[in-house]
């Protein structure tokens, strides 16, 4: 089950819907509650899903799927839930790591929160669905070393100066990331070109040769004709262009 607060953006009616979908599940009736958004947290579906698909065509049978943010244990519970459903959809396997970044990041006489206090307050039933997750502190993420291929990061780092840490796991080796890894912003809304983490962005494709950060280009346009909040959730996310990847010319066909 997903979080409560994710299943409350959901009206009855929907609800019904994602019910129904749960009952018979596949890719064509996947990508239609995506499209309409009658899924709790429908841009992190959306994100596997487009991860997943490319990496079945690449032939890799897992990914990792990150999250990097703010002690968010319904992220975490959601992501688990999405993980299940495309697992039982595609022929894949998911891995999901957190990043867990202290409010008090630059303050070095507060320790950032382990696994253990995490979850300290989660219910029986949600510690049991998260028990495969991988929790670690945010100091971990340069030295951290991915086991299988980043497919989708979600960016939940609010202003620069942290989003520009947490683009150091953009200088990890080709062969860790997808040849187009799909990234989600979740703090553009009223920020402009020239703070967090849009500057962060601009910044890295001037210092970065190899590999760059670019819009999907009609992605938000299109998915907006079946549900209207595409029309900005969908400029949230990026590829990240893997130029160097030994597949990065194979043809990749579109899911969604």
């Amino acid at each position: 089950m997903f979080s409560s607060q994710s299943l409350s953006y959901l009206s009855k009616r929907d609800l019904l819907k994602f019910k129904r979908f749960k009952n018979k599940k596949n890719i064509n009736s996947y990508i239609e509650i995506i499209k309409k958004g009658l899924i709790p947290r429908p841009h992190y579906a959306l994100g596997i899903l487009l991860a997943c698909n490319q990496a079945v065509q690449i032939g890799l049978k897992k990914i990792s799927v990150v999250e990097i943010g703010f002690y968010d244990k319904s992220s975490i519970i959601d992501l688990v839930e999405h993980k299940n459903i495309i697992e039982s959809i595609l022929p894949i396997k998911v891995n999901i790591i957190y990043f867990n970044i202290n409010i008090d990041l630059f303050n070095s006489s507060k320790n950032l929160r382990d696994r253990n206090d995490f979850f300290k307050k989660l219910k029986k039933k949600d510690l049991e669905k998260v028990k495969n997750v991988k929790i670690l502190d945010f100091k971990r993420l340069k030295k951290e070393k991915f086991n299988d291929p980043i497919g989708f990061i979600i960016f939940d780092t609010r202003n620069f100066s942290v989003t520009n840490q947490a683009f150091q796991i953009f200088k990890k080796k080709e062969n860790c990331f997808l040849p187009k890894s799909i990234l989600y912003f979740d703090h553009f809304y009223r920020s402009s070109e020239f703070e967090g983490e849009y500057f962060s962005i601009n910044k890295f494709n001037k210092k970065s040769d190899f590999k760059k950060i670019s819009d999907i280009i009609e992605m938000s346009e299109q998915l907006s004709l079946s549900w209207n909040k595409w029309l900005f959730l969908g400029k949230r996310f990026k590829y990240f262009l893997n130029f160097k990847h030994k597949d990065f010319k194979k043809y990749i066909s579109l899911v969604i």
